[in-house]
């Protein structure tokens, strides 16, 4: 677990309670409904590199990162890994199941920094779905989102040029996490070449050629420990 990741000094309950204010899931409900609600939620931390739930083992639910970074991964039938999402403070991640409804396809979620997440099984979101319809539709429209990120980036490892899929990954980090400074964008991510080259299906030694490339040409800096962007233009030249 992670230690002294996180702020202090106030109860468990009021600090998931706090946490619950600042999700968008919830944020139209009032003092007393988030109470309420604040019962079907537990708060869990986890350090880095701590396992969420693994594939083979994981049970349904919901989970909500207000603090920190997922990677999800899926492991292929070669026996390869291939990270098909990060996920971002605010975001959700998991699935319900309904009745016969079982998805067929899971996946391990693994945490890539100290990270704070709210979590919510699947029979207390059924639950809280009943009392409070707005939370469901809301958690819809949010795994509709996703999925179609997912179905993104399979469809770019499946059809999409190696250049283009490193490309397309660095501008959506650059979006979701970028930092502008003096004309650069800042990646400050704990992301190896190792995780690269999974989040775009190829090799490692593929993904150091392209970005050593890159670095020459003046696109991207990786001297300082993480990703400088400094011609965003060329790689958008690279996405098709």
């Amino acid at each position: 677990m992670a230690k002294g990741a996180f702020n202090e000094g106030k109860s468990p309950e009021d600090i998931k309670i706090d946490l619950i204010k600042k999700t968008h899931l919830f944020e139209d409900l009032g003092e007393k409904e988030l109470k309420d609600v604040a019962q079907y939620i537990q708060l869990k931390d986890y350090g880095k590199g701590e396992y969420i739930f693994f594939e083979e083992e994981a049970e349904p639910g919901i989970f909500i990162l207000t603090e920190g970074l997922v990677k999800l991964i899926k492991e292929t039938a070669d026996g390869r890994s291939i990270i098909v999402r990060l996920v971002f403070p605010g975001e959700v991640f998991g699935w319900i199941e309904w009745g016969k409804s079982v998805p067929k396809f899971k996946y391990t979620a693994m945490s890539a920094l100290p990270s704070r997440l709210l979590y919510i099984s699947n029979k207390d979101f059924i639950n809280l779905a009943v009392k409070y319809p707005a939370i469901a539709i809301k958690l819809t429209c949010d795994a509709t989102h996703n999925l179609l990120q997912t179905y993104e980036v399979l469809k770019s490892i499946a059809s999409g040029k190696v250049e283009e899929r490193i490309a397309r990954l660095l501008l959506e980090l650059a979006e979701k996490a970028g930092e502008k400074k003096d004309g650069k964008i800042i990646i400050r991510l704990p992301l190896t070449r190792q995780d690269i080259a999974e989040m775009t299906g190829t090799t490692v030694e593929t993904t150091i050629r392209v970005m050593s490339k890159w670095k020459k040409q003046g696109i991207i800096n990786t001297e300082r420990g993480y990703i400088e962007i400094l011609d965003k233009d060329a790689l958008e030249s690279l996405v098709l």
